[in-house]
Parts: structure tokens; C-alpha cells; sequence
């Protein structure tokens, strides 16, 4: 049975993200510190806002459960890992680097988004 279009991730074209999130998400899991992930929770549209989130703290949820995406999906594979010095570059030249578009899991396999950064 095939889920409602606002539980299948797939029905999403555009993620808005701020641009805080992001980094603080992945400082946070490349320092081992938190299992941070940008959460976006259904019910799924064309237009959704992901958020900062530790893994481990979710609810339930009726029919579909939201999607966790990687910080490190919103750069480039070839990025360097967060430095033990000289945080502050690597944060500006990350910023410089966020990609426009990810890729999410969606019930018929990958599905790529827009990102809009916010901040």
C-alpha cells in the first residue's frame, strides 16, 4: 500500500536550512561531542525546514517517521574534517562551500533537494 503523498518523503522539491544549523551540527559530530542530524518531521510537502537535533531524543510519530540527514550532506565529499586549530577558517571556508542541492532517502530510493540557506 502506498504511503499518503505528506508521509512520502519524495513529494519534497525545497529544504530550507539555516546556515547556523548546519555548522553547529557539524562541529558538533565531527568533535565526537553529539550525534547532531538536521531533522525534517512529517507530514512531508514541497517545501519543508529541516532543524538542529540530537539523535535519540525522538517522539513517536503515527505513520511516518522523520528523516535525519547527515551534516556532512550539505558539503562536498572532498571537504576537509573539522581542524583541531583554526576552527574559524574551516567554519568560513564551509559556509563558502554548502552545496544547493542534497540528496535524501525517500520510499523510491534517492531523492534530490533543493537547499535554501537561511542566516
Amino acid at each position: 500500500m502506498r504511503q499518503s503523498d505528506d508521509h512520502d518523503p519524495a513529494v519534497i522539491r525545497q529544504l530550507a536550512v539555516t546556515t547556523d544549523d548546519v555548522l553547529t551540527a557539524l562541529e558538533a559530530r565531527e568533535r565526537g561531542r553529539r550525534d547532531a542530524v538536521l531533522r525534517i518531521t512529517p507530514p512531508f510537502a514541497g517545501r519543508m525546514r529541516a532543524r538542529l537535533h540530537v539523535e535519540g531524543g525522538e517522539g513517536t510519530y503515527d505513520d511516518a517517521e522523520p528523516i535525519h540527514v547527515e551534516p556532512r550532506a550539505f558539503l562536498p565529499e572532498e571537504f576537509p574534517r573539522f581542524p583541531g586549530t583554526g576552527a574559524d577558517s574551516w567554519r568560513s571556508a564551509a559556509r563558502d562551500a554548502l552545496q544547493e542541492q542534497i540528496e535524501l532517502s525517500s520510499s523510491d530510493g534517492p531523492l534530490t533537494v533543493r537547499v535554501r540557506y537561511l542566516g
